[in-house]
């Protein structure tokens, strides 16, 4: 038996995004002196990205009109993973905190939330930060996504739809391990 927990969705604020990781916005602080451009750049720091291996950089596009159901969560323990919305359309990322310092190897799915992430925004997630792809709210979505190769080096060679510990991949099937799905109330 399978339960269905619906999740509302929230606005995406720094403070409610903290949790899971930060906001990507065009609000940039000058961080760092480069002398080649001043006065017409101002030269943000380091976001936080990090990867092992190889990193990548890739383009996806999200569609509306799909069930917004829930069935996988995955976490990445080396991997600050990077999603960046381009154009006018939010999007909608499911999350629950990392838990792996603390030895969790299941989501807290008390914690899970559903986060509008606004239109040319990104987000960055913290290093075990549960979450699912970007989920389309009203028009597609093309995504900006930074990763590591070995990331999708492990998703890539799955060949179906299935949980997966590879690589720097922890996928789990939420009504298979949970008795679970999160129903994404968009």
């Amino acid at each position: 038996m399978t339960a269905t927990r619906e999740l509302p969705v929230l606005d995406a604020t720094a403070e409610l995004v903290a949790p899971y990781g930060r906001l990507i916005t065009d609000d940039v602080t000058a961080d760092i002196d480069i002398p080649y451009y001043r006065g017409r750049v101002v030269e943000g720091g380091d976001i936080g990205f990090e990867y092992r291996g190889a990193a990548t950089l890739r383009t996806a596009k999200v569609l509306p009109g799909a069930d917004s159901t829930v069935l996988w969560l995955e976490r990445h323990l080396y991997l600050t993973q990077l999603f960046v919305g381009l154009g006018t359309e939010p999007f909608v990322m499911v999350l629950a905190p990392p838990n792996h310092e603390t030895g969790g190897d299941l989501p807290d799915l008390d914690a899970a939330r559903a986060l509008r992430i606004p239109a040319a925004t990104g987000l960055l997630l913290h290093r075990g930060t549960w979450h699912d792809f970007p989920i389309a709210c009203r028009g597609p979505v093309t995504f900006l996504l930074g990763n590591s190769a070995e990331v999708i080096d492990a998703l890539r060679a799955a060949g179906t739809a299935r949980e997966l510990d590879q690589g720097d991949v922890y996928k789990i099937s939420l009504p298979d391990r949970l008795a679970t799905r999160l129903k994404v109330l968009l």
